[in-house]
């Protein structure tokens, strides 16, 4: 009966530190990245200046299939002079995601974000590859990775 259980504990360290040694084993994907955006009126300023629009950023709200979708408020960025809003929209068994941005009670607006799904042997890598704003196609910009919604 000892050598069995000092049989079974061999192989448990042997099985163990195998495990431990596979390539898998140290490496991590790293989260995808957050989607970032800032709202801003037809002249572009901050949606958030004009008094008369109604916005607040207390009142925007994300929806994801009819539920809501919490985004990370960032706070002000000096580069853009607006409030920055952080969101990340990777579901996990899509490779696109339609978003609903509820400015006020009467202004919905759509986010629609399109990314890759890379498959690798030890994990999987998730990359953005298109952003829509109401069915108009939107880039990044490439000094801060933002994207610019035209809300008013």
């Amino acid at each position: 009966m000892k050598t069995n259980h000092t049989i079974a504990c061999i192989l448990l360290s042997l099985l163990l530190s195998a495990a431990a040694c596979s390539p898998c084993a140290t490496m991590r994907s790293d989260p995808p990245a957050p989607v970032s955006f800032y709202l801003v009126d037809a002249s572009g300023s901050s949606a958030f200046n004009n008094p008369g629009a109604g916005m607040h950023p207390d009142s925007i709200q994300l929806m994801l299939d009819g539920e809501p979708f919490n985004y990370l408020f960032t706070g002000t960025d000096e580069k853009v002079n607006n409030l920055v809003f952080e969101t990340y929209p990777v579901i996990y068994t899509k490779s696109r995601v339609r978003m609903l941005l509820q400015i006020n009670s009467q202004n919905t607006d759509t986010l629609d974000i399109a990314y890759t799904v890379s498959r690798g042997k030890c994990y999987t890598d998730y990359t953005y590859s298109a952003f829509y704003f109401n069915g108009k196609e939107l880039k990044r910009q490439p000094e801060t990775g933002y994207l610019q919604l035209q809300v008013l």
